[in-house]
């Protein structure tokens, strides 16, 4: 960052930590209400995982590094997310199939 800083702007590495701090405040509250939901149907986790992963790339440029390492986890939470609904719509399917079979049996016994 020191490297960038001249005479013409030698203010560069104040202002960029200034504003990282203020972004990083900002994405922290978006991300903290996001994630409050009282329903976890109700998250919007490919929002949340867009946030992170600007968080963790502002994070690496000012030297972040163990920051920006645990927004890799709010990432990782999109994708879980994901892997659940589609797990969740099979296993539906599974028991909506096991429940017509119960009933089929039962429509059979009572012939």
């Amino acid at each position: 960052m020191k490297a960038v800083q001249n005479e013409q702007n030698p203010c560069f590495v104040a202002n960029l930590i200034t504003t990282f701090l203020g972004d990083a405040e900002n994405i922290l509250a978006q991300l903290s209400t996001y994630l409050s939901a009282e329903d976890p149907d109700e998250v919007n986790y490919p929002r949340v995982a867009t946030l992170a992963l600007t968080l963790k790339g502002s994070s690496s440029s000012v030297g972040g590094c163990r920051m920006a390492l645990s927004c890799w986890c709010i990432i990782v939470l999109d994708l879980v997310n994901q892997q659940f609904l589609i797990l969740r719509e099979i296993l539906n399917h599974i028991v909506q199939m096991e429940r017509a079979i119960h009933e089929n049996e039962v429509k059979r016994r009572n012939m």
